[in-house]
């Protein structure tokens, strides 16, 4: 099915089978065992010809993820750093406001820690690169960028190379937001997929509630409609999504994590119902979990969502095993 027949945006309900892991290692343990936790916080430099870059690193869902931000110009990126359900690994995703998604790796080298990239142009061209992370002293750091050959090696020298000082924590800024105001583009943004579908009216905060619990919900566009932020507060449980778009594949995808230690990845579909979203939930014990989640609209201020079990030969289920029903706030 084409991007324009697929939906945006939507909520995840994964706490009703979202269970915390006893010992279970989160990423912000990882990176202070590292000891690299002196790069969270806001750090910025200027180039030669006096362009200012600024990179941001926060903790978010009470350090199970790193929120990850980079300002250039009118380019902005906005990405999620999250623990695999091994606790020994860290991996990102993210987006920018020029149509490209971005995926990596971290480790840490003897040069210092370093974000291995794959970044996918609206365009569908493929570019690879580390980037690496030099402490020099508590309020200063290097950011190297270097080219990663055919055979996986990074380059002899880096592209570019700079030293970037650690800025005030009151002036941190949201590196999500990123509304620069229209832009003209030869590819679909996820806002015009939106428009045309008519969901524009799904986003804002939303609220539901069951016998047992509340559901607080936001759905947010960022990096100017390229991508859209999901929040979710079920009880005790946080959840953050990143949806975007793939202009070259006309897919529409989706990953999130959990202050329990659980991470999902999803796709976006639509049937006769309303949008379908495809649902693969990982627990914080790596147990895996399949569901998908139908939108009903009710009016322009209710949305009833349905939860169907995905079954063991990769089908839906016939009947709902539940649903909720939210109002706009």
């Amino acid at each position: 099915m084409s991007g324009k027949s697929t939906f945006l945006t939507g909520v995840v309900l994964i706490a009703v089978c979202a269970v915390p892991a006893v010992a279970q290692q989160r990423l912000g343990d990882l990176v202070a065992e590292g000891g690299y936790d002196w790069m969270i916080g806001r750090w910025a430099a200027t180039t030669d010809d006096g362009q200012k870059i600024e990179f941001e690193y926060s903790w978010g869902l009470d350090k199970n993820i790193v929120l990850n931000g980079f300002r250039m110009g009118d380019f902005t990126y906005h990405g999620m750093i999250m623990l695999a359900p091994s606790g020994m690994e860290a991996s990102d995703m993210g987006a920018d406001s020029r149509g490209g998604i971005w995926k990596g790796t971290w480790y840490d080298d003897f040069d210092g820690l370093v974000r291995r990239t794959e970044y996918t142009q609206a365009d569908g061209q493929v570019h690879k690169g580390e980037i690496v992370h030099t402490r020099v002293d508590a309020d200063r750091m290097t950011v190297a960028m270097y080219a990663v050959d055919d055979s996986g090696y990074r380059s002899g020298e880096p592209w570019g190379k700079l030293t970037y000082k650690r800025q005030p924590a009151g002036a941190a800024r949201d590196s999500s937001s990123g509304q620069q105001g229209s832009r003209a583009t030869d590819y679909q943004t996820l806002g015009d997929l939106v428009s045309e579908a008519g969901y524009e009216w799904l986003i804002g905060k939303w609220r539901g509630s069951d016998d047992e619990r509340t559901y607080e919900l936001e759905h947010k566009p960022i990096l100017n409609k390229h991508a859209a932020l999901m929040e979710a507060k079920i009880g005790d449980l946080k959840y953050r999504g990143l949806i975007m778009y793939v202009p070259s594949r006309q897919e529409i995808m989706q990953v999130g994590a959990d202050n329990m230690g659980g991470s999902s990845k999803s796709s976006w579909d639509q049937d006769y119902e309303g949008p379908v979203h495809k649902i693969e939930y990982t627990g914080a014990d790596g147990t895996k979990r399949k569901m998908e989640h139908v939108y009903v609209k009710v009016d322009g201020d209710t949305l009833k969502v349905k939860e169907y079990p995905v079954e063991s030969g990769g089908y839906r289920a016939s009947e709902p095993r539940g649903s909720i029903t939210f109002k706009r706030q």
